[in-house]
């Protein structure tokens, strides 16, 4: 489908012409101040630890994550809902340490 328009500019000149100078300034400050409180709302770690916590979810009923993310900040998360199953994580990770140890010690 093609476009009736003669150039780039006939474009915006009807996109002009929808709305006054002061409606678009009005919209653009709005989107902006929008995005501002959407960005003060959650710090991005929170938004990542969610992201990771919400996918190994789908997969997992309880999990320790460990590592580093993009920027070299340690992540360190610990999901469970019961006891046992905190209990039942510590306890693998202790064991998976000692065969790390175990194996670096010759």
């Amino acid at each position: 489908m093609e476009d009736d328009l003669d150039s780039p500019d006939e474009e915006v000149k009807n996109i002009n012409s929808e709305f006054t100078d002061a409606e678009v300034d009005k919209i653009l400050r709005e989107a902006l101040a929008l995005k501002l409180r959407e960005k003060r709302a959650l710090p991005v770690k929170v938004q990542v630890n969610r992201a990771m916590i919400s996918t190994l979810g789908e997969f997992l009923t309880c999990f320790k994550l460990i590592g580093y993310d993009l920027d070299g900040n340690p992540v360190n998360l610990t999901i469970y809902k019961e006891k046992i199953e905190k209990s039942a994580l510590d306890n693998a990770f202790m064991e998976e340490i000692g065969k790390f140890m175990g194996n670096r010690m010759g």
